[in-house]
């Protein structure tokens, strides 16, 4: 990592400081050491990150220090996010939290190439769709295909060729019919799964382990079942962990290091969520618990860093007395 990116010489400051909001508690500077540790990626191979509960009496803003510590850099900034679990976006519940983290490091604002998802935006957007329940089988199947195909980009409709000689107007005729049915062919066989090189994002959908995915056979039997209202039947947690499996994915592949794409090796430093007003009965306890347990059922690891911060201790450790 590059010393931009983790600002020792602020640390020194912060260690010195002796009043104002930067003043940090007992054990902050060696915290903050830590955290530019595990902040820093290794030149080979990843480390498994941990994740961090800071327990706090009658704190003082803990958010302010770190954000002003990630953010540090004239050219680069650990890629970063803060959420309150106090005050969620939207409803207070994990997937909104979700769509605030996706949000945040999404932005081109950290002085490198931006951090893009491929499959937690499809598995968010597919629980927004609502389908009809009442119409035939075929229609709603049909509906949201028309849905998933208008997704992957605008379609401009153009209008058969007219005009010209008679050999012109075959090969424009020629060329408007693959314009229109190329794109419906290769969509379905991305969807299919069946093309080695096509749909590689429905592929990963059909092979990962949260809502049984092998029972709805196709991709597409998979998507009606995360739509609104077809979801109903399905367990709210499996439901979370299928969005955070997939956020969490995205990340692994914009941290892999692959030989032809130099700017995937200038990721040097790790990403970090913020959780502030963690409580283990709020949304903010809810998500850490489910990282938690995707982490563990999927036994992989994944290149964010959390740092959740609250009055209260996580509900498996025992209520010490500070």
């Amino acid at each position: 990592m590059r010393r931009s990116e983790v600002p020792k010489r602020e640390l020194i400051g912060q260690r010195q400081a002796t009043g104002g909001r930067d003043l940090l508690p007992a054990g902050g500077p060696e915290f903050f050491a830590l955290l530019a540790q595990l902040l820093r990626r290794p030149r080979r191979g990843d480390r498994r990150l941990p994740l961090l509960w800071v327990v706090r009496a009658d704190p003082p803003d803990l958010m302010v220090p770190l954000r002003r510590f990630l953010g540090q850099g004239p050219r680069r900034r650990v890629p970063h996010a803060v959420l309150d679990a106090e005050v969620p976006p939207g409803a207070a519940d994990v997937p909104a939290l979700l769509r605030e983290l996706h949000r945040q490091l999404s932005l081109e604002a950290f002085g490198a190439a931006r951090l893009r998802f491929r499959h937690y935006p499809l598995a968010d957007w597919l629980m927004q769709q609502s389908l009809s329940v009442s119409v035939d089988a075929d229609d709603s199947r049909a509906a949201l295909v028309r849905r998933l195909r208008d997704r992957r980009g605008p379609r401009t409709p153009e209008a058969p060729p007219s005009g010209g000689d008679a050999v012109s107007i075959v090969s424009q005729v020629l060329l408007w019919l693959v314009r229109r049915a190329v794109p419906g062919v290769v969509f379905r066989a991305a969807v299919s799964g069946r093309v080695p090189l096509l749909g590689r994002h429905y592929r990963w959908f059909m092979r990962q382990q949260y809502l049984a995915p092998r029972q709805s056979v196709t991709f597409l039997g998979f998507a009606e079942r995360l739509t609104a209202g077809w979801r109903d039947g399905e367990q709210p947690d499996q439901v979370n962990k299928l969005l955070l499996h997939a956020f969490l994915e995205d990340l692994r592949q914009a941290y892999r290091r692959r030989p032809w794409r130099p700017s995937d090796w200038r990721r040097t430093a790790y990403p970090a969520l913020l959780l502030d007003h963690v409580a283990p009965g709020n949304v903010g306890g809810q998500l850490v618990r489910l990282i938690g347990d995707v982490r563990t059922e999927t036994g992989r690891n994944d290149p964010l860093l959390i740092v959740a911060s609250g009055a209260q201790p996580p509900p498996e450790l025992p209520n010490r007395t500070r």
